[in-house]
């Protein structure tokens, strides 16, 4: 497995390495050019090399499959799984088709703040606060109606990446809520894989109690607020917890 891993590692790095220098070499001016169109790009090429199973439209439709390879369709999603609610639900419930999601997570963050006006870039810092393989679960609860079909699958890829922000906020500083300008991946940390239901208890902590709630499960994984409830909620249409009886005053849950 380490062997397969770093082989696949290898690969998307030199992927990563390339864009970096075509950027460059074809003469794009300095970041932001293709925004997320970047890293949603690279990983279709790591995904198939071959460009004519990417784009690859379903007849008849006006779906479009990020990467196609004969029965095997993949879709890669950089952000959150609802805009795509209904092309897997055309898939799983109109094709014979396998469909995996693949998703990218930072787990290892540089950034840098931009300068709107001079396009001036500050030095990198590291980001303190990155994702989570368990940010994973929060993400598929929009698919719940599907998480036990069979021909659903996902492909967690964790990431160093490195962003450039602008300084637009609306604070002194214009820090905060400042916007992204462009995230560009530098290296694949790890990739995981979840073929079934059962794979996605590695994302539950192993010291979760038998009966707990949302607020414990939230301080176990670090996942909080509205996505501790997704995830949570994800897990049971997985079929590995079930509700019971309340904890106090909040809802209970017990793995199973």
């Amino acid at each position: 497995m380490k062997a397969e891993f770093s082989a696949r590692k290898a690969r998307f790095d030199r992927l990563c390495a390339d864009a970096i220098r075509n950027r460059h070499t074809q003469g794009e001016d300095g970041v932001g050019t293709l925004a997320e169109k970047r890293l949603h790009a690279l990983i279709k090429a790591y995904l198939c090399a071959d460009p004519a199973c990417h784009e690859v439209k379903l007849d008849g439709t006006r779906f479009v499959s990020d990467v196609r390879v004969g029965n095997e369709i993949y879709e890669v999603q950089t952000g959150d799984f609802a805009p795509m609610k209904k092309k897997i639900d055309h898939y799983l419930t109109h094709t014979d088709c396998t469909v995996t999601v693949v998703h990218p997570i930072p787990t290892l963050r540089w950034m840098s703040w931009v300068d709107p006006a001079t396009m001036e870039i500050a030095p990198r810092r590291r980001v303190p606060r990155t994702g989570r393989a368990a940010d994973l679960l929060a993400r598929i609860y929009a698919l719940a109606p599907h998480l036990q079909n069979p021909r659903l699958q996902f492909r967690l890829l964790l990431l160093e990446t490195y962003d450039f922000r602008l300084l637009n906020g609306r604070s002194p500083d214009r820090k905060r809520g400042a916007s992204r300008y462009e995230r560009v991946p530098l290296a694949l940390r790890d990739e995981l894989f979840f073929e079934s239901p059962n794979d996605f208890r590695a994302l539950m902590p192993t010291d979760l109690p038998s009966h707990f709630t949302v607020k414990q499960f939230s301080a176990l994984t670090g996942v909080r607020g509205r996505d501790a409830y997704a995830a949570v909620r994800a897990l049971a249409a997985l079929g590995l917890i079930e509700a019971t009886e309340p904890i106090g005053r909040a809802m209970g849950w017990r793995c199973l």
